[in-house]
């Protein structure tokens, strides 16, 4: 259902933006200024759209979590988020132009509502960050409607939910970012987009908050440079190496995928 209207919505803003299949998911071949593009067609249309930026972490756990693989699929907007995902594309035969990274799609998509006249609500963070965020975006982009701001600690079901939702609806945001951490944001997204009237954005963007809210920092250029942003993750936070115990598990699974397919594609 979704992927059939994400096609007429692209015919009708006159674009094609071709999906390119890696492991089972439906990656959007795009550049990071291309995404926020479509994304902003979805909201000027007024069709929601969940966008989801997978890594090769998340993409290996599709691979072993239903919940997990059926929330990323419900998604229209499906972005390449790690040079992992990228590697693969390129081993299975069908590059992506660029890696296109939560946070910088957040930031971007943050810049042109503020260029627009759209409205974001934000959602994530420990108390204070999503309102320590908001501080920081409107600082950066002037014109920024940030209509409302919640912590990600509450809980997902029952009456605590649906009052969270409310709150969204209510703020009539545009833009929602969903900065619950993977795969907790993904599924909360899917389980939740038909009660979430407001937003025609639902974006996953993990822990961006943090670094919106300037509690975290990004990779230095040369680590970004050499595509080993990860690493330096593992360097700020070591308990990170028990996740990066995945990467190996994801290289194998490239490598079986790459079998499986090797007699219907002319890969190398």
């Amino acid at each position: 259902m979704f992927f059939y209207d994400m096609i007429n919505i692209r015919k009708i803003g006159g674009k094609s933006m071709k999906k390119i299949e890696i492991m089972g998911l439906p990656f959007d071949n795009v550049t990071l200024r291309e995404a926020v593009s479509l994304s902003f067609e979805f909201i000027n249309l007024g069709k929601q759209a969940l966008a989801v930026t997978p890594n090769a972490e998340i993409t290996e756990l599709c691979l072993e979590k239903g919940e997990v693989k059926s929330a990323v699929l419900s998604a229209e907007i499906v972005l390449p988020d790690g040079e992992g995902v990228l590697w693969a594309a390129k081993k299975l035969g069908t590059p992506l132009k660029e890696k296109v990274a939560g946070v910088d799609f957040g930031f971007e998509c943050a810049r042109r509502a503020a260029e627009e006249g759209k409205s974001i609500f934000l959602l994530g963070g420990k108390e204070g960050v999503a309102e320590k965020a908001s501080e920081k975006l409107i600082s950066l982009f002037p014109g920024l409607k940030i209509t409302g701001t919640q912590s990600g600690y509450f809980s997902r079901e029952g009456e605590e939910n649906t009052t969270v939702i409310k709150r969204i609806n209510e703020s009539r945001a545009d833009i929602l970012f969903v900065c619950l951490g993977a795969p907790a944001q993904e599924i909360w997204a899917a389980n939740n987009r038909t009660s979430l009237s407001a937003p025609k954005l639902i974006a996953c963007l993990g822990g961006s908050i943090d670094v919106y809210a300037g509690n975290a920092k990004r990779a230095p250029k040369a680590f970004i440079k050499m595509r080993a942003e990860w690493l330096w993750r593992i360097i700020r936070e070591p308990k990170r190496i028990i996740r990066a115990a995945a990467l190996p598990k994801f290289i194998i699974s490239v490598y079986k995928y790459k079998r499986k397919i090797k007699k219907t594609r002319n890969i190398k």
